[in-house]
């Protein structure tokens, strides 16, 4: 074969060898952007919510038990507002199960998913008297839709419809409040154990700050 041919031939497979690896460097590098945008947007989004209404549920619990917060404050605002903190966890739950982010959650953060979806506190409160639909009603009553978008209501949403004259959400929250006014110490330090464990390993495989990490150690 004559030697230009051959430098011809070569030429031409090492054009199509750097054309192919362009493609395979240009899909990667899309391929990982793309999973890049995904994480930001599943930290915003969802964990960064679940890590702060965990966090508050847990002081909300600690200060009524453990502080002075049980004694100062009214049964009313004792009711609604610690109504909203247990609720507001159960709402980002089933916001995770309505939105599938558990199962995206383990693409990103192996093993996270699975964790969150196992220790999640509607299945950690059986202990209590609260039946799985009355957990349900608490969880949806702290649900907006905006669009195919679900969200958590803000406290002032939520005491709005409570307090409402009339207002059906109060008749449905009945079961709720009767469970958590008559929580013992024990299950409120069983809840506050679990809620610690769980924004504990929010923060290890997310490098999300716990406030709970540092005031309790």
């Amino acid at each position: 074969m004559p030697d230009f041919v051959t430098t011809i031939i070569a030429a031409l497979i090492g054009s199509v060898i750097g054309s192919v690896g362009a493609v395979f460097a240009d899909y990667w590098l899309t391929q990982r952007k793309e999973k890049l945008a995904k994480r930001e947007i599943i930290l915003q989004r969802y964990l960064f919510q679940l890590q702060d209404a965990i966090e508050m549920f847990y002081y909300r619990l600690n200060n009524v038990a453990f502080s002075a917060g049980g004694r100062v404050m009214s049964d009313e605002y004792f009711e609604v507002t610690t109504l909203y903190a247990f609720g507001k966890v159960l709402a980002l739950e089933r916001i995770f199960l309505l939105d599938a982010v558990y199962t995206q959650l383990d693409g990103l953060y192996p093993e996270l998913g699975t964790f969150l979806r196992v220790h999640r506190l509607d299945r950690n409160v059986q202990y209590i008297d609260l039946y799985q639909y009355d957990r349900i009603a608490l969880a949806e009553s702290i649900i907006e839709r905006e669009g195919e978008v679900f969200r958590t209501s803000t406290y002032l949403e939520f005491r709005k419809r409570y307090e409402m004259p009339g207002s059906r959400e109060k008749q449905w929250l009945e079961p709720a409040v009767n469970a958590i006014t008559s929580l013992s110490p024990v299950q409120i330090q069983a809840m506050l154990k679990f809620l610690k464990i769980e924004a504990d390993r929010i923060a290890k495989r997310t490098g999300i700050d716990s406030s709970l990490n540092k005031d309790h150690k």
